[in-house]
């Protein structure tokens, strides 16, 4: 199965996208099983998601995401699992997401850049 993110962005392009820790609780629907679970996002960017999960999910499966990121809700986001990491009982999944439209693009962008400008002056007056 071809992933859609490859065709349009290269891993080392990813890597330039702003992500910010987060702590996320995401609903994960697995279209090739038929299959709803749920996982926590603990980093975003445009581009995709890091999140923890206790289900397997290998690398290729298409999936979607239902999640709240400040206050917007995020609904059936199209996405790919690229990476996935046992540890214990959880899987760690890198997910990039495919074909999200420009309107949520900008909005994922912006909330974001909010939040880690939020997080550096909140870690500025930590050390003062």
């Amino acid at each position: 199965m071809k992933n859609k993110y490859n065709e349009r962005m290269t891993m080392k392009d990813k890597r330039k996208q702003m992500r910010v820790r987060v702590a996320l609780p995401v609903q994960i629907y697995d279209v090739l099983n038929n299959k709803s679970f749920v996982g926590t996002i603990i980093d975003i960017s445009v581009g995709g998601v890091s999140m923890v999960t206790r289900e397997e999910l290998p690398v290729n499966t298409p999936i979607s995401l239902t999640f709240t990121f400040e206050d917007l809700l995020y609904k059936r986001l199209s996405a790919d699992v690229v990476r996935e990491t046992k540890k214990d009982d959880e899987q760690y999944i890198g997910i990039a997401f495919c074909d999200l439209n420009p309107r949520d693009m900008n909005k994922l962008d912006n909330m974001i850049r909010i939040v880690n400008a939020r997080n550096k002056r909140a870690l500025q007056r930590e050390h003062i």
